[in-house]
């Protein structure tokens, strides 16, 4: 099965998840009004609904917004959730409770879906339907932004591409960004189907573009939602900043197949003060190969932390051979945490685990992460590449990364004094 052809299908049900209580007896009548669509609801109509939530380009290709359009997907959607294939969320369960985007169905919930289709998935009475939800009309996964920033003119992909990696920049006029202001929200959209990822940057003026590291945004992956800083943490945006777009496109070459691509990226600001500036950044080995047909390949790195530090999430990043992740904390006083575990890494969803509450790490704290790859020929069939070559750190798909992402910023509130001066320098 293609890339394409996976993401379609496991998006297919995507978000039918999270906490909701489900209504009935034990050895009643479970009907789809009283019973399934509180569940629906609240936890899949956010993406399964006409024009529903575009997670970086993957797109739920059927709406679940009444009992017309559930009854004919009624028993697929009951299969997935039973084989916890739905919704997408690859942490280990012991997690379960720790991350804010947290996407899982409980045991009663699977059990009410698997009844319903059991019994016959009948209407039943419409008087028992909960109100119809109601969505924002900005498209925009995070809400209604406050600035959006798009090419100074469309891209063209070329007929000959397969993949290529292309900056594009663009400055801030005085008319998009009058002040410095700091960022509370960040996401991206890709604007055609051959976008594979983005990842954004920002230089202050007089900053030299070719320093990624300290003005990385973040960016989107097939899967990513929306990043969002809680209050009080933020990035600053200064004026006349310029925003580089780091695109990877990705897709067959041949006559015909070239595409003009606008993607665009948006921002939320805070109203309120900001002690806390949010670095997004990696912990990265590299310098591995994985020999031909090797089935299970580690690889580590770690990061001591020199500062007390507040960690806000995780994300890993593979590609195609990527199966398993793990972060692991070990404390000054010699406790030893995991961090996030994802026995199941899936290329096609690329999550940020995003802390529901923000963890500490002291000073001199030892973040060690470890992935594990799969060169195999079996799993070379489902990914398509080829297991015969040893692999090494590359941009295309078909070669490999290492990167244990992290979103922190220090502990410490910045003073009065420091606030000023990053507002003023950009530092």
């Amino acid at each position: 099965m293609s890339i394409m052809a996976k993401s379609v299908l496991t998006v297919a049900l995507a978000f039918c998840g999270a906490a909701v209580a489900v209504a009935g007896e034990a050895d009643g009548k479970v009907t789809f009004h009283k019973d399934v669509e509180p569940i629906l609801q609240k936890n899949c109509q956010t993406c399964h609904r006409p024009s529903g939530m575009n997670i970086s380009g993957m797109i739920a290709p059927m709406s679940l917004m009444d009992y017309a359009e559930v009854r004919p997907w009624a028993k697929a959607v009951a299969k997935a959730v039973e084989a916890r294939q739905m919704p997408p969320w690859n942490a280990s369960a012991k997690h379960n409770g720790k991350f804010s985007n947290e996407r899982v169905l409980t045991d009663t919930e699977i059990a009410t879906l698997g009844k319903w289709i059991a019994q016959g998935a009948s209407r039943g009475n419409p008087a028992d339907a909960p109100a119809p939800m109601t969505f924002p009309e900005s498209g925009w996964n995070m809400g209604t932004p406050d600035l959006i920033v798009g090419f100074d003119k469309p891209y063209f992909v070329a007929d000959d591409v397969e993949d290529l990696y292309q900056n594009i920049t663009v400055t801030l006029t005085d008319e998009q960004l009058s002040e410095d202001k700091w960022i509370s929200g960040i996401e991206f959209r890709p604007g055609s189907e051959v976008v594979h990822h983005i990842m954004g940057y920002k230089y202050s003026p007089g900053e030299q573009a070719g320093d990624q590291a300290k003005g990385l945004l973040g960016g989107n992956a097939p899967g990513a939602d929306a990043g969002e800083f809680p209050e009080g943490y933020g990035m600053l945006l200064k004026k006349g900043s310029s925003l580089t777009f780091a695109l990877h496109y990705h897709k067959e070459s041949g006559p015909g197949t070239g595409v003009s691509d606008s993607s665009q990226m948006a921002f939320k600001f805070h109203d309120k003060p900001v002690m806390h500036e949010v670095k997004i950044w990696n912990i990265s080995y590299g310098s591995f190969e994985i020999p031909p047909f090797e089935k299970k390949w580690r690889v580590g790195a770690s990061q001591l932390f020199e500062e007390d530090t507040m960690l806000l999430g995780l994300m890993p990043h593979t590609h195609l051979r990527g199966v398993y992740a793990k972060y692991t904390a070990f404390y000054p006083d010699g406790k030893v945490e995991e961090l996030l575990e994802v026995p199941t890494y899936d290329f096609n969803w690329q999550t940020t685990y995003k802390y529901k509450d923000i963890k500490v790490l002291p000073k001199g704290t030892r973040m060690e992460m470890e992935l594990h790859f799969d060169n195999s020929a079996e799993n070379a069939e489902r990914g398509k590449f080829n297991p015969a070559q040893t692999v090494r750190f590359g941009g295309p798909t078909t070669d490999e990364m290492d990167l244990a992402w992290i979103t922190t910023a220090p502990a410490a509130e910045m003073d009065a004094a420091t606030k000023t001066a990053a507002a003023t320098t950009g530092d």
